[in-house]
């Protein structure tokens, strides 16, 4: 064989190897991750073999476990029997640390928590022409970014004759949701504005699946490892009955004190989309608002989009809606969105509640 043939060949080998490597590394992340209902809201793991070597090593060299995030002063939650917890109202800071060539950094960002429990969105006028209820999850809320950095907030500074009022809250789902606009009914009318915040992970929140909790172990070890779990932490959960009506109730947070739960089977994608869907059913039925869907992060074809009710209007907001990069994070301390996702949030709003 001549060197030129020879050459050749250990290159097309090469590529193959590679090519395996590749294939293998992806079947191994599909086999670890496929229990999981929701996918994670971030951006994707580029290669897999790099994602298998970055686990491996996570396994072989972990990094010792420290506190990534402290909330000042104490006691932003607190217990609620039916949402299974909410903010306690009062000015906090939320400090994100992370660990750089062995010396500890972090950043500051203000949470300010009204009376009435929703996030500080800006100065709304005495009597608003139009109430604006936006609710979802820890992205909607604005983890990571001060008061005046997220998209509720640069709503309020738009429509300056509009009241906005954020519901939402870190570990929220569409069940949390319809208990809150089950108790502010009586305030909205058929002029105002519902934003609900949704992402493909949501499922799983939605029927607290065993997986849920499962994440909320490891996240609770990797970033709170000197908070002891509390049997008082309850997660809402949905499901259907025997006749297929929905049901809500609360559970236990922590595998600690569910273990049986939390090792149990996880729900089938059909049963979780027909919960998700007679949620999303329910929350329409709720109010004569107007309510826009504000899709985060997931696929298109996701069942649970489909065949929306007549007053729930859909609003594409995932990076791949942008003709730009808009998926930022806080700096690199955290993994929630950041200005630049707050304002791409933001302008799509602002396109559907300018003509509403």
């Amino acid at each position: 064989m001549s060197w030129r043939r020879r050459t050749t060949y250990y290159a097309l080998l090469a590529v193959l190897v590679v090519a395996a490597v590749e294939l293998l590394s992806a079947a191994f992340l599909h086999l670890q991750h496929s229990h999981r209902i929701g996918a994670a809201a971030g951006r994707g793991i580029g290669s897999p073999t790099l994602e298998v070597l970055r686990q491996a090593r996570a396994v072989l060299f972990p990094e010792p476990p420290y506190t990534r995030m402290v909330r000042i002063p104490d006691g932003f939650f607190v217990e609620d029997a039916r949402q299974g917890y909410r903010a306690n109202p009062g000015r906090y800071v939320f400090r994100y640390i992370r660990q750089r060539d062995g010396k500890s950094e972090h950043i500051d960002t203000v949470v300010s928590i009204d009376r009435d429990g929703t996030r500080f969105t800006g100065n709304a006028p005495a009597s608003p022409q139009r109430q604006i209820h936006i609710l979802g999850d820890s992205f909607v809320f604005g983890d990571g970014v001060n008061d005046g950095q997220t998209f509720a907030f640069l709503i309020q500074t738009a429509f300056t004759r509009d009241a906005v009022h954020l519901h939402a809250l870190g570990g929220y789902s569409w069940a949390n949701a319809l208990v809150t606009l089950e108790q502010i009914k009586d305030r909205v009318g058929a002029n105002d504005v519902v934003v609900l915040g949704y992402a493909l992970y949501y499922k799983e929140r939605h029927v607290a699946a065993p997986a849920r909790l499962r994440s909320i172990r490891t996240w609770m070890a990797t970033s709170f490892p000197d908070i002891e779990p509390s049997r008082k932490d309850r997660l809402l959960r949905a499901g259907l009955d025997g006749n297929g009506r929905l049901v809500l109730d609360t559970i236990p947070m922590h595998c600690r004190f569910n273990a049986s739960y939390c090792a149990g089977p996880e729900p089938s994608a059909g049963q979780v989309d027909n919960v998700s869907i007679a949620l999303l059913r329910a929350i329409a039925a709720t109010t004569p608002a107007k309510v826009y869907l504000l899709h985060m992060f997931g696929p298109k074809d996701d069942p649970v989009l489909a065949d929306l009710p007549a007053n729930v209007e859909l609003i594409p907001a995932t990076p791949a809606d942008f003709s730009y990069a808009m998926r930022d994070d806080v700096m690199g301390f955290d993994d929630h969105g950041g200005p630049y996702w707050h304002y791409a949030q933001f302008t799509r709003l602002k396109q559907v509640l300018a003509v509403d």
